[in-house]
């Protein structure tokens, strides 16, 4: 999609990251990344376009930041539309909003004080890591005709100083006189009852939060205590018509520690990039990278998307697998991707895999298939009307990554087009895995395990779905999308 560009350009490394896309009703998919190979003031989000189910892309626009768009003084000061893009096609009207609407949720910032420094300093000093931006916040856009221009809707929450933040903690900048780390990152939106949610990161100083509400305490001296470095997962809540969003609950609190002088906060461990997906049990699962020990991913099981704080964190480890079979992926960066026909696809950072719910149960048991791509951060999952296969989009975290942005697909089994019955002509019994096995052999053992087997129209594991692989042909199984080889 994108080609690797030039590092010397970067205001910050890795400076190509985070590849997100959504699915339009007309058919055309969206896809957008950070592209910091800029100077931070000015700075734009591309979107590229795909009208052929993702098999080409092409450059469609470039969303500014909120100064740009904006003639409300109290949005001036953000020049920079930045990075975290989640692109998110409404699926039912919120407010004014209507059904169809692509909306993009980002973070954006104020000037990069870190890096102008660096610069004024030494004009030939090139990022070796995240700067000090000022005034980060979560802004949203919309676009009604199908991505190629935008509006400025609202910023959905503000954080304060990047102080390097992740990527380099405490690599603050001059102009950074109190050493303030309080950046918000990483949204994740949801439309439900009317309303619309967003997700996202907070790394404001909290002191607590209400356990009956999930509504946390903000630190009074949130702007000049010594910072704790910390960061917790809410979620906010808009009507479409209002001026403001609700305020903030807390969805993952991570660890309550102690700052001294009687001062507790939350946020330790750091609660990174939350992900949620409706089960076909009436509950809901929420994914999530932990940096405070133990396994780096984690998730939660809820009654209701809004009350997540109430629910229990467990390792994804701890998520029930085939027996033999692998554990779901950790590494950070978790993804869920909810499947039109209640199915449950993740990945995370440490596999190219994905691994799927197929019942779509919060009880579920959850498959391991391959996929083309290798792993990477922030790595997207999107189903694909039009093909009923999954898009991969992947981008490389590794040092002075400035590209390239790679896309792929795979088949998880009942995408769309013919299914054909392979039946032997003397016995008249049909091809299919052994005991019904949906994933490949090497997933289950590394035995060959295909076999004749009694024709019955019910079993999805007879059926083979022919598809084109250069000029080949490649045969994959309805009930999965594994291989005949």
């Amino acid at each position: 999609m994108y080609v690797a560009g030039n590092p010397a350009a970067c205001n910050k490394n890795p400076c190509v990251l985070y590849p997100k896309s959504a699915q339009l009703p007309s058919g055309r998919i969206v896809a957008t990344f950070e592209n910091s190979q800029t100077d931070p003031v000015g700075q734009t989000l591309p979107v590229y376009k795909s009208d052929d189910d993702g098999t080409t892309w092409q450059k469609l626009a470039d969303v500014k930041p909120p100064a740009a768009l904006s003639s409300d003084p109290q949005y001036a000061k953000y020049t920079s539309n930045w990075t975290n893009a989640y692109p998110y096609t409404l699926p039912q009207d919120v407010g004014d909003l209507k059904a169809g609407t692509l909306l993009l949720a980002s973070i954006v910032s104020g000037d990069d004080s870190y890096y102008r420094e660096q610069k004024a300093a030494d004009p030939t000093w090139t990022p070796t890591g995240d700067g000090d931006r000022k005034d980060v916040a979560l802004a949203l856009y919309a676009s009604t005709d199908d991505g190629a221009t935008w509006s400025f809707e609202n910023i959905i929450a503000a954080g304060g100083w990047q102080g390097g933040s992740a990527g380099s903690i405490g690599r603050v900048s001059r102009a950074n006189t109190a050493a303030q780390v309080d950046p918000i990152w990483e949204p994740h939106l949801l439309a439900r009852g009317g309303k619309l949610i967003a997700y996202y990161s907070d790394e404001n100083d909290y002191l607590g939060y209400d356990t009956a509400t999930g509504v946390p305490t903000l630190d009074p001296d949130n702007a000049t205590a010594a910072d704790s470095g910390g960061q917790v997962l809410v979620h906010r809540t808009w009507d479409g018509t209002s001026t403001s969003w609700s305020r903030p609950v807390v969805d993952v609190p991570g660890l309550t520690v102690d700052r001294g002088n009687g001062k507790t906060e939350i946020g330790g461990g750091r609660p990174g990039m939350t992900t949620v997906a409706p089960t076909t049990d009436g509950k809901w699962i929420m994914t999530y990278e932990y940096w405070g020990g133990g396994t780096d991913v984690r998730y939660k099981i809820a009654d209701d998307p809004l009350k997540f704080y109430a629910a229990a964190d467990h390792p994804i480890t701890d998520l029930p697998v085939p027996a033999g079979g692998h554990t779901l992926a950790t590494g950070g960066s978790p993804v869920l991707l909810p499947m039109p026909d209640g199915r449950i696809v993740y990945n995370a950072a440490g596999s190219g895999n994905v691994w799927v719910n197929e019942s779509g149960r919060s009880d579920g048991t959850w498959k391991e298939y391959q996929t083309t791509l290798p792993a990477g951060y922030s790595r997207n999952l999107q189903y694909v009307e039009g093909t009923g296969r999954v898009l991969v989009l992947q981008a490389s975290w590794s040092g002075n990554s400035v590209g390239p942005v790679r896309y792929g697909e795979v088949d998880l089994g009942r995408s769309d087009g013919a299914y054909y019955t392979l039946v032997n002509r003397l016995t008249g019994q049909a091809l299919a895995p052994d005991a019904g096995k949906t994933q490949d052999a090497n997933l289950t053992g590394d035995v060959p395990d295909l076999v004749l087997r009694p024709r019955n129209a019910a079993d999805d594991t007879q059926r083979w779905h022919l598809t084109d692989k250069g000029s080949d042909v490649t045969l994959l199984n309805k009930a999965g999308g594994r291989a005949a080889g």
